[in-house]
């Protein structure tokens, strides 16, 4: 039996992936309910609530989501594998000026990490996977979920961004 786990908050990273919960609440309605409560650790979202424990941070949670999967790796030496593609991801992702209120320095910050800074990281990555279907091992792993979400968060902001990587794009 599944433990109760109900999802709070926008969690796009794997919240489309798991079947976690039957019927996930009304963001909206949830979300001033658990923050007006006190019940946000750091008063932060996403949470994941599993047996009256409140669990936060995305990628923890993804973690926790994956680990008992092969998601995760199937062995200690391809978590670590996976749990390195998602931290370099993620290292990356966090450059982004996502809460720039000056948009002219939002703009600078973007096109710069996007022209000249993402090539080199895009780049290091087709490398890596080369002729393999998968970031890890022989199977999907949620890096590849998690390399899905960014790369399609990046292509929004530079259409082209990966004209000159096709096996990323089929990843």
């Amino acid at each position: 039996m599944q433990p109760n786990i109900p999802i709070v908050g926008n969690y796009p990273k794997l919240g489309s992936t798991f079947p976690v919960a039957e019927s996930l609440p009304s963001h909206k309605k949830t979300h001033s309910i658990v923050k007006s409560s006190n019940a946000l650790p750091f008063g932060k979202i996403p949470i994941l609530e599993v047996d009256g424990l409140n669990l936060h941070q995305s990628l923890a949670i993804a973690r926790y989501l994956t680990r008992n999967t092969d998601l995760a790796g199937k062995t200690d030496l391809e978590q670590c594998q996976v749990d390195a593609i998602v931290d370099t991801l993620d290292d990356f992702m966090s450059c982004f000026p996502w809460a720039e209120k000056k948009q002219d320095v939002k703009d600078q910050m973007f096109k710069e990490l996007l022209t000249c800074d993402a090539p080199h990281l895009l780049q290091d990555l087709d490398t890596y996977l080369g002729e393999k279907e998968w970031f890890i091992g022989n199977s999907v792993t949620w890096a590849d979920f998690y390399w899905e979400i960014c790369s399609t968060t990046l292509l929004v902001f530079k259409p082209d961004l990966l004209d000159i990587h096709p096996r990323l794009v089929t990843l």
